[in-house]
């Protein structure tokens, strides 16, 4: 009896262990219950999510100061075709982000982080999050379109993409995908430390058709 006793006592302790998330910093965040969210209604030819899922929702939150100022994450493009970058998706909150919000490298060599911080990124802009308020739980998602800024990944080729984590970023417990975070001035992993940030990114087979602006004046002239 006494055995029995001792054994769940043991068990006890070791589900309150798991169960506590800390950050980098030594600080306790507790973990996110899910909840519904209403998903993007635009559907694309190829869609890839760190969740596992489109518009996962994270389990758990990483803060800005504490785990990491960017969130990143590598991907194959082993769809077989072209892919043209239309969307990005990312559950965070915070105020809104500078000229680097936003980033993406092309052509990684491997599914490996970048050799620089963010500012060696191919491609960046700024964004504002749906949630501004940097203490609020990243449970909703920002979208950020990009489409216009004809960024293609070549079928065979890895690319990266992320995002600067202004306040609170959403992650899940480690699922086997590698993701980085900028902290101490590195890209640390984040599986080292048990989590996965959460980062979406949507493309098209078919690249933006071209359209070209011509006068009324330029049209009669053809027929003169």
């Amino acid at each position: 009896m006494k055995k029995l006793s001792l054994v769940l006592i043991i068990c006890l302790i070791a589900a309150s262990s798991f169960g506590a998330i800390i950050d980098k910093n030594g600080t306790d965040v507790p973990t996110k219950p899910a909840v519904a969210q209403a998903a993007d209604s635009a559907k694309d030819d190829w869609v890839y999510n760190t969740g596992g899922s489109e518009d996962f929702i994270p389990t758990s939150q990483g803060s800005f100061d504490g785990w990491g100022e960017w969130f990143i994450t590598t991907v194959m493009n082993d769809s077989g075709e072209d892919l043209y970058l239309t969307e990005l998706g990312f559950p965070c909150s915070g105020p809104a982000t500078g000229e680097f919000g936003w980033v993406v490298w092309i052509d990684m060599g491997g599914l490996v982080p970048p050799a620089g911080p963010a500012s060696t990124a191919h491609y960046y802009g700024a964004f504002s999050p749906i949630e501004p308020d940097p203490a609020v739980d990243p449970l909703v998602y920002t979208y950020i379109d990009i489409s216009t800024e004809n960024i293609v990944v070549p079928a065979g080729t890895t690319f990266c993409f992320g995002y600067d984590n202004t306040g609170l970023g959403g992650q899940t417990d480690a699922n086997g995908v590698e993701t980085w975070s900028w902290y101490t001035e590195i890209w640390d992993s984040d599986s080292a430390w048990g989590r996965t940030d959460i980062l979406q990114v949507k493309a098209n087979f078919d690249g933006p058709v071209a359209t070209q602006n011509v006068s009324f004046d330029q049209v009669k002239s053809l027929f003169r």
